[in-house]
């Protein structure tokens, strides 16, 4: 009885050390999400003919600077320039940051004064 316990125990035991490295594996693989939204400070467009990734660097409010590649097929809404203020969604996948989707963020133009 007690031999037929201990190779319980020790079962039990391998089976929850395996299913702790299997949920950590998942866990790690899984892709990140998020938003960023600042001021572009470089911006590499992709090449649709070639089908090559691009690039875009955002400084957000803090001064953090971050980098996302920009496949071709990520959707771009306006005009993305140096200096633009832009919202880029995308996720972590491999240790890169990953574009899904630029809007650039519009800015009002004063308006001209009235004349009589």
């Amino acid at each position: 009885m007690k031999k037929f316990l201990f190779v319980l125990i020790a079962l039990l035991a391998v089976f929850a050390f395996a299913t702790g490295a299997v949920a950590a594996e998942k866990k790690a693989t899984a892709p990140q999400a998020g938003k960023v939204s600042g001021t572009v400070t470089a911006y590499f467009a992709p090449n649709q003919a070639q089908m090559t990734a691009g690039t875009i660097s955002v400084k957000d409010a803090k001064d953090k600077k971050w980098t996302f590649d920009v496949p071709p097929d990520t959707k771009i809404t306006g005009e993305v320039t140096r200096g633009a203020t832009a919202t880029v969604t995308g996720k972590k996948e491999g240790g890169k940051m990953i574009a899904n989707s630029i809007t650039v963020i519009a800015v009002k133009k004063p308006a001209a004064p009235k004349t009589k």
